[in-house]
């Protein structure tokens, strides 16, 4: 008998049935001319351990491409990766493939398992939106270890055989910093995340770069980098809004933390600057000038990398469905010193008001 944690096997299902490994596929596979008793005996012997045909693994055995794409989120509120996701599920519908998705969270042995089942599975691919610093290490390992191909969007999942979209993130703060000193401030604070990743160390190594040479410029004083979600974001600009020295700007580094700072101007009726890095649905409505990129091109570039790939696993050509014209491919450059397999979106400043505020005293 099988051991409890053992999946089953054509090959046990077989011997409890008393059959050859053929006859039990062509059983299970539906195919005629077996005797019904013979069937009978494989179908119970199927039932009784639990076995079930692995679909997946027949189609790619009959040379046909698995539709399944393996997507990675580690936050499915923050409006950067809904955006993206959104956008993925519109071109993976057009072009016949099925995303498979998880969300890590702060699970970083959650996300390594999710990989494990991808790779188990031979999926046509896996993108990743947002890695768990804890589970970079398993990407690269995977790489060396499966033909699955990845593409990331997030630059701390990188290396040879990975390919990375993403945009300058070290330019993204850059641009907001200085967005906020050629209107006049020199009382900034920045709001940031304590996560490791390399994107917020990115960000911020762009706003202290815009800052060099700036004497009289005051922001480490105000420099946070405790806050992960709206709420945390939230209670660090009330504190600052509520004290005698409050900042005459605001930078949030996502979405996430920008839509916190809203929530404590609002409750407070006090509005200094703010730029916020990444764009988010109603961000127009209020009013809040964002340095972003465009996401339609990074999806859409990400889907045409995975689709040489694709082709090549199963020796198909080109899919015509997938096919970019020159348009789509628009906005982009290699990364600086990261080779083919890099490509980096153009960054943009998209300003409506909140971050052309002058200061107020």
């Amino acid at each position: 008998m099988a051991k409890q944690n053992d999946r089953p096997t054509l090959a046990t299902v077989a011997s409890r049935a008393g059959v050859s490994i053929k006859t039990a596929s062509r059983v299970l596979n539906g195919e005629k001319h077996v005797a019904s008793a013979t069937a009978q005996k494989v179908e119970d012997a199927a039932s009784e351990l639990g076995f079930r045909l692995n679909s997946n693994a027949r189609r790619l055995r009959a040379g046909a491409s698995s539709p399944y794409v393996g997507v990675v989120l580690s936050d499915a509120n923050d409006p950067f990766q809904a955006r993206i996701f959104a956008r993925l599920e519109a071109e993976f519908g057009a072009v016949d493939l099925r995303p498979v998705l998880t969300v890590a969270g702060g699970d970083p042995m959650r996300e390594k398992a999710f990989l494990d089942e991808c790779l188990a599975n031979d999926l046509s691919g896996l993108v990743v939106v947002r890695a768990h610093p804890e589970a970079v290490a398993h990407y690269d390992r995977a790489v060396r270890s499966s033909s699955v191909p990845i593409v990331s969007f997030d630059p701390a999942v990188a290396g040879s055989g990975i390919d990375v979209i993403t945009g300058d993130e070290v330019t993204a703060g850059r641009l907001a910093a200085t967005q906020l000193l050629d209107h006049g401030h020199i009382a900034i604070g920045v709001v940031g995340d304590h996560s490791t990743s390399l994107i917020t160390t990115r960000r911020l190594e762009g706003i202290q770069a815009a800052f060099v040479g700036r004497s009289n410029v005051g922001w480490q004083a105000y420099m946070r980098e405790d806050a992960h979600d709206e709420v945390s974001a939230k209670n660090v600009v009330a504190a600052w809004l509520g004290s005698r020295r409050a900042p005459s700007a605001i930078i949030a580094l996502s979405a996430t933390l920008t839509q916190g700072a809203i929530d404590a101007c609002r409750r407070l009726d006090e509005w200094p600057a703010l730029v916020g890095i990444d764009d988010f649905p109603t961000a127009d409505l209020l009013d809040v000038t964002v340095i972003d990129r465009d996401v339609d091109t990074m999806v859409a570039e990400a889907v045409r990398r995975l689709r040489p790939k694709r082709a090549e696993r199963t020796g198909a050509g080109e899919d015509e469905g997938l096919r970019r014209g020159p348009d789509r491919a628009s906005g982009l450059r290699g990364g600086a010193g990261s080779g083919d397999d890099s490509v980096e979106i153009a960054l943009r400043v998209i300003a409506r008001g909140s971050g052309e505020e002058a200061p107020k005293n």
